[in-house]
């Protein structure tokens, strides 16, 4: 309409496409371990959890592990997911994906389906890779020291 009478010219078109990728979803944190924080003993979590502190004990996670660059653990780890940014001194048994990303260091061993490392990334252990999930809770794998005991803990409920 201009100066209140009616246009008959097409209107442009104001919508485009995006071009952009769906940007993937945010994980929700539920439970974070922040910078200065210790905790000594295992840490049993159902949620994501994010360690930016120190944890001197096992973690036992229904979800994923994310260790911030900040971030340390000594002992051995079970999830679902595993992302290292920091340290860990101890066994990984992952039941999806493992990464080690450029700053982070693991020493020890990791059971996985699949790992992603940065090509910084610090590894001093060894891997096992498996082709399902299953697999990870078959005895016959390779036992890794102290995992047997952690994967058959079971989270209490709250």
């Amino acid at each position: 309409m201009m100066f209140g009478k009616p246009s008959n010219e097409p209107k442009p078109e104001t919508e485009f496409p995006s071009l952009a990728a769906e940007p993937e979803p945010v994980e929700r944190i539920d439970t974070i371990i922040g910078e200065g924080t210790r905790i000594l003993g295992t840490l049993h979590c159902k949620t994501l959890l994010r360690v930016d502190g120190v944890i001197e004990g096992d973690v036992i996670s229904d979800s994923k592990v994310v260790v911030s660059e900040k971030g340390l653990i000594k002992g051995n780890i079970s999830a679902e997911n595993f992302t290292l940014g920091g340290e860990l001194t101890g066994n990984a048994k992952v039941r999806g994906k493992a990464e080690i990303l450029s700053t982070g260091k693991l020493y020890g061993d990791i059971l996985t389906k699949t790992l992603i490392m940065d090509e910084s990334a610090v590894f001093d252990g060894k891997c096992s890779m498996t082709k399902a999930v299953e697999e990870l809770k078959k005895d016959t794998l390779p036992d890794l020291p102290g995992m047997k005991d952690l994967m058959e803990t079971k989270i209490p409920e709250i």
